[in-house]
């Protein structure tokens, strides 16, 4: 039995007990967002060695470093274990955990395909615990507000919905690592790395996605993997039922210098409105009002810098899903949430692949 189900059988509320593994740059963001919050409790981390999870350990001040995997799994006091190791370790990482019954969130992307994204699903599913997706910027009030709007028709019909990611990282950012930018490690590039929380916003939205036509190329850095990708959109709109599908656009890119902002632009019938999620600004542009300006959150650096990000909207998005192992209930951005952004960039990548022709969603996932 999880600590979880140890706790839930007492009526304890003592915080939740949380491991992370992985000891790069996102699971010093995760120890920051988890660290905000009251009800949970980091009880140490695991690495890809006992001495990088001793060092991590150290350096951020936790109680415990993991030998191993199998330590870990067999510690009661964890309840929840966070995935923050690349790409092509996570199916493996979650059938072990899930096998183990700790409840996983998963860095995005949660897997580097649709077929591997369904063994994890199915994975948890079987074992009965709960799988969150990490897309934090859905919980950045600006966006909930959109979300809101959209639902209450503010917008009219929409009939365009734009995204933009044109970051910057320089050589050193992919040299210094042994899986960005690698098909076997990460399968893909900027779109399945930086520019997917831009795109998940967009779908969740303005979604579902129906249609991708997309084109990915290198063209600033020595790496297997796309440095910019666009592609044109065809959406149900955000009410989703498809009767007046919106046009759409996605631009990613890791080559823009010095890098800029990422935005999203929805336009409809009722007026426009411009989500900064670099800045944290929302401007609203509606028919017959003037416009109107809300600013709130610390800006973000990260169109230059990863490490650049405050931890409110993580640490949200973490509390949203210890909720939901608390009271058994649905996580927000549950495992078929955090697939939805996955499978427009393999859109993406299958419509460049064959020349920039159309590709419907939903897409059957390939074999392995």
């Amino acid at each position: 039995m999880s600590a979880a189900r140890d706790a839930s059988s007492q009526g304890q509320v003592a915080p939740l007990g949380v491991a992370v593994v992985g000891t790069g740059l996102a699971g010093r963001m995760h120890v920051n967002g988890l660290r905000l919050l009251p009800d949970a409790r980091v009880v140490g981390a695991a690495g890809s060695s006992a001495e990088k999870a001793a060092a991590f350990a150290r350096h951020m001040g936790l109680p415990r470093a993991y030998r191993d995997l199998d330590e870990l799994m067999e510690d009661r006091a964890v309840a929840v274990v966070h995935v923050c190791t690349p790409p092509h370790t996570h199916v493996a990482l979650a059938q072990h955990l899930a096998a183990a019954g700790k409840h996983l969130l998963v860095d995005k992307p949660i897997a580097r395909n649709l077929t591997e994204a369904d063994v994890i699903i199915d994975a948890c599913a079987r074992s009965g615990v709960l799988l969150c997706g990490l897309f934090q910027h859905r919980y950045i009030p600006q966006a909930v507000a959109v979300k809101r709007a959209i639902q209450a028709g503010t917008l009219g019909d929409l009939y365009l919905a734009d995204c933009y990611v044109k970051w910057w990282r320089d050589d050193a950012y992919y040299a210094g690592s042994n899986w960005r930018a690698r098909h076997a490690t990460e399968g893909g590039g900027a779109l399945i790395n930086q520019a997917i929380h831009s795109l998940d916003l967009l779908q969740w939205l303005c979604g579902p996605v129906l249609e991708v036509s997309g084109r990915v190329a290198t063209v600033a850095h020595t790496i297997e993997t796309e440095d910019v990708g666009v592609a044109s959109l065809l959406l149900a709109g955000g009410r989703g039922n498809g009767s007046r599908p919106a046009l759409g656009v996605i631009e990613g890119t890791t080559a823009a210098y010095p890098g800029f902002p990422e935005r999203l632009e929805l336009h409809g019938t009722r007026g426009s409105v411009v989500l900064d999620e670099g800045r944290r600004r929302l401007e609203w542009y509606l028919r017959g009002q003037s416009p109107q300006v809300d600013e709130a959150g610390a800006p973000q650096g990260n169109a230059s810098d990863p490490a650049a990000v405050s931890p409110e909207a993580h640490a949200a998005a973490f509390a949203d899903f210890l909720t939901a192992v608390r009271s058994g209930g649905r996580p927000a951005v549950d495992g078929h949430e955090a697939r939805r952004a996955l499978e427009v960039v393999e859109a993406v990548y299958r419509s460049s692949a064959a020349g920039g022709v159309p590709v419907r969603l939903p897409l059957e996932a390939r074999p392995l």
